[in-house]
């Protein structure tokens, strides 16, 4: 298929900085995401391969050509956008094929990837109906069919399923990677959802103010934050934080935040506790605190929290806790919380799964080797 490479993009528009020096690469049939919060520059950054914006500075490389300047229709690209841009006076089956017939391919060849398309989306039964009279599952699906019939290099999906509920989203989630693996193309999915993000990335390049503050795959990026921004962005729910400050006594160097919901040696984390007497932040995930000492593993943190609001999901629950200005949260079985609120229960957090974080640069503190 391709290789697409950014070498010192940047973007701006008048005095905004949008895209700052971005370098990377995306491999031949990779399927990248580019996830971040809104107004992060990643719908940007997808816009600069297809050719609708242009590059203020650097290069950007489809195929090791530089694209700079050729248009979008001759860069062979396909975009998929979140409103669909079907026309809605025209068919499923005429919206499909109408890329292929300003190109003036045959009506035999137009039919045929056309059909070949709709057998894969399993859309046969849409083809003579209208937009209007589609869900938006079904136009999304003849949208991603009009791209797969152009048989382009490159597969550009804007944010294609912002507009659907929640079940939607997850069926159609499944649809595109089912998809990725049977036409092995190169695809660069922009969205704001990072449980789509880890769900459908080869890898995630996660930015924010226009810079990529780690690309990595979705299994690093949720045990290896580079910093606090990733760590708190890639997770749901994200990441809990906690200021304290480390504290030598007795021999022994403790983190302890300012409310005193923590209190712990720090002396098997020489990294940390060479800290002394510094401001640190630690991070720890809900899924890693647990109502039973045995869960949490070996020499677990213990704490006392009162639980002011529970979240139900059935089997599970997320347990609320305020924290000074912040609330602290905690993955819990729903049958541990079982008394009315507010109460307090003792929780345990696993050792080995605290972050800690410089308290100034945000970065995080690596574990020594």
């Amino acid at each position: 298929m391709a290789t697409i490479k950014f070498d010192k993009v940047t973007k701006r528009y008048g005095d905004t900085l949008a895209i700052d020096e971005v370098n990377f690469e995306v491999r031949d049939r990779e399927f990248m995401v580019l996830v971040g919060p809104s107004g992060c520059g990643k719908s940007t950054l997808l816009r600069m391969i297809a050719g609708l914006e242009e590059i203020s500075a650097g290069n950007l490389y489809i195929d090791d050509q530089v694209v700079n300047d050729v248009p979008p229709k001759d860069r062979d690209i396909a975009i998929v956008f979140q409103n669909y841009a079907l026309y809605p006076h025209m068919t499923a089956y005429d919206n499909m094929a109408f890329g292929l017939k300003i190109r003036k391919q045959s009506k035999a060849l137009i039919h045929e990837k056309v059909m070949a398309a709709a057998r894969i989306l399993a859309i046969e039964n849409l083809l003579d109906r209208k937009p209007k009279a589609m869900s938006g599952g079904q136009r999304q699906r003849i949208a991603i069919g009009r791209a797969i019939v152009r048989d382009p290099k490159v597969f550009l999906f804007d944010e294609p399923l912002s507009n659907l509920d929640a079940k939607l989203r997850g069926q159609m989630r499944l649809e595109i990677a089912r998809l990725h693996k049977r036409l092995q193309s190169t695809v660069v999915y922009v969205t704001h959802d990072q449980v789509e993000a880890m769900t459908l990335g080869d890898r995630i390049a996660v930015i924010n103010n226009g810079i990529i503050q780690q690309l990595d795959t979705p299994d690093n990026l949720y045990k290896h934050p580079r910093n606090r921004f990733i760590a708190g962005f890639i997770g749901s729910p994200s990441m809990n934080f906690v200021k304290g400050t480390l504290v030598a006594e007795a021999g022994d160097v403790f983190f302890r935040d300012a409310t005193k919901l923590f209190n712990f040696s720090v002396k098997d984390r020489p990294e940390i506790a060479a800290r002394v007497n510094q401001a640190v932040l630690l991070g720890i995930r809900p899924e890693h605190i647990h109502a039973q000492a045995v869960q949490a593993g070996a020499q677990p943190i213990a704490f006392s929290a009162q639980i002011q609001l529970v979240e139900r999901l059935g089997h599970e629950c997320f347990a609320f806790i305020p924290l000074g200005d912040e609330t602290f949260a905690a993955r819990l079985l729903s049958e541990e919380i079982n008394t009315s609120l507010p109460t307090t229960l003792p929780l345990f957090a696993e050792r080995h799964q605290v972050y800690f974080f410089d308290a100034v640069t945000e970065e995080t503190i690596p574990r020594l080797a």
